[in-house]
């Protein structure tokens, strides 16, 4: 955040005498409506800004303690003083909670990585913050309680510039600053997606076919039976057998280190076993590694079509996967937790797993994911029943169409993933 424009933007709030509301709408961002006009504080660390009248949404209703005092201290206040220091912006209010006035301060502090935003009483003791800085990590402490200490002044050096329209200026800087942060936080995620695209093609490309597999089977099978005819032949230490089999032909078998040499026929038998099943499980294996790579193809295509930093969130992978959670896919989405099956295996955990009252969407007349939405609640609202009926429509491979959606007490498994269902509603979903 330059000085300078600081400055000129606190020179803009001076002209208004009402805060109507102030409450965050991002996880770095604040509003506060100044009469009419609207000021997005970003406190991202390291690039903070403001802009002024931009058209942003409400990504989520923000419950922590912050969010608790800046909306109940600030709306419907009235504004004192706006104050410039550096790069820290200090506004001062007066509210009226509980028919008792109260002076309150927040201040916009753009410090690099210790940007920060501070609500203040009237004697400058901290009641919340948006980041809280405790002992351990600097000097100068920020929590609930404690006097404000000032920050020491730092010589300001930046090249000052002529802006005929601030509003302007802000909204292109806003456009500038989100769009690559969007994108950079979009190949961020695309590249963990491709990295397991590329492992997961790797392991079908390096899978034998059913032919070779059998062919191993017999080879298997031809060594032990060859190698327990001959076990006298082998020696100590020897690393193979040179020898002839049942039809004459010569054949060197490789000596596997056993403690007991007697064991090679079991060894060779238990190789020859393993192949054949293998053979006769490639479909599945095949199929399942083939599902996956569809699940992360359909993946990419979400995260590709994502228009804001708050849905990239929603879309995030985890740091690390757990094993038992490796067929089924999780996204946070305003608190609640939406689950979609990976592939069949997944779609049949969910089913099972999911309590009565959980919701269960699934696309209207095609094959696809099973999606969750755990509800602890009596109601979930129509943002979080879109969003699930999305990612349904997303996971079956296809940009638009109807999902059905109902409570999994009404759903009835046949089969597998195959179900029937009864007192459902249905939703029209169009991706792009």
């Amino acid at each position: 955040m330059k000085a300078f424009i600081l400055k000129k933007i606190a020179d803009e709030i001076k002209k208004h005498k009402f805060i109507k509301k102030a409450f965050r709408v991002d996880e770095n961002l604040i509003l506060m409506q100044f009469d009419n006009d609207k000021y997005y504080f970003d406190l991202t660390k390291g690039s903070g800004d403001i802009y002024i009248n931009i058209d942003y949404p409400l990504v989520k209703k923000f419950r922590a303690p912050f969010d608790i005092v800046l909306e109940k201290k600030f709306t419907k206040a009235k504004l004192l003083d706006v104050n410039v220091k550096e790069r820290i912006l200090t506004i001062t209010a007066k509210n009226q909670n509980n028919f008792k006035e109260e002076i309150v301060k927040i201040r916009f502090e753009f410090t690099g990585r210790y940007t920060n935003a501070i609500i203040l009483d009237e004697e400058d003791r901290v009641i919340e913050s948006l980041r809280h800085i405790s002992e351990n990590i600097s000097s100068r402490v920020v929590k609930p309680g404690v006097k404000l200490e000032e920050l020491p002044s730092i010589e300001i050096k930046e090249k000052v510039f002529e802006i005929d329209d601030l509003e302007k200026y802000t909204q292109e800087l806003f456009n500038k600053k989100y769009k690559n942060r969007l994108n950079q936080k979009k190949q961020s995620i695309l590249n963990k997606i491709d990295k397991k695209i590329k492992e997961i093609q790797k392991k079908l490309n390096s899978l034998d076919s059913e032919d070779e597999l059998l062919k191993k089977a017999q080879k298997y099978k031809t060594y032990a039976d060859v190698a327990m005819a001959n076990l006298y032949q082998i020696k100590p230490y020897q690393k193979e057998l040179k020898t002839y089999d049942f039809e004459g032909n010569e054949i060197t078998i490789p000596l596997p280190e056993l403690k007991n040499i007697n064991e090679i026929g079991n060894y060779y038998y238990r190789l020859a076993k393993k192949a054949k099943k293998k053979a006769e499980n490639l479909h599945i294996e095949k199929n399942y590694l083939k599902e996956q790579l569809n699940f992360l193809q359909n993946y990419k295509k979400l995260v590709e079509n994502a228009k804001s930093l708050s849905e990239l969130k929603t879309y995030e992978p985890p740091k690390k996967e757990k094993k038992e959670e490796e067929n089924i896919a999780k996204f946070y989405y305003d608190d609640y937790l939406i689950l979609v099956g990976k592939n069949e295996k997944g779609n049949i955990k969910l089913l099972k797993s999911a309590n009565a009252n959980d919701l269960w969407f699934h696309i209207k007349n095609h094959p696809g994911a099973h999606v969750i939405v755990k509800n602890n609640k009596l109601n979930v609202n129509n943002d979080i029943i879109k969003k699930a009926a999305e990612l349904a429509v997303a996971f079956s491979s296809k940009d638009e169409g109807e999902v059905d959606y109902t409570k999994r007490k009404f759903v009835k498994i046949k089969e597998g993933a195959n179900v029937e269902y009864g007192k459902y509603n249905t939703i029209k979903v169009k991706l792009c």
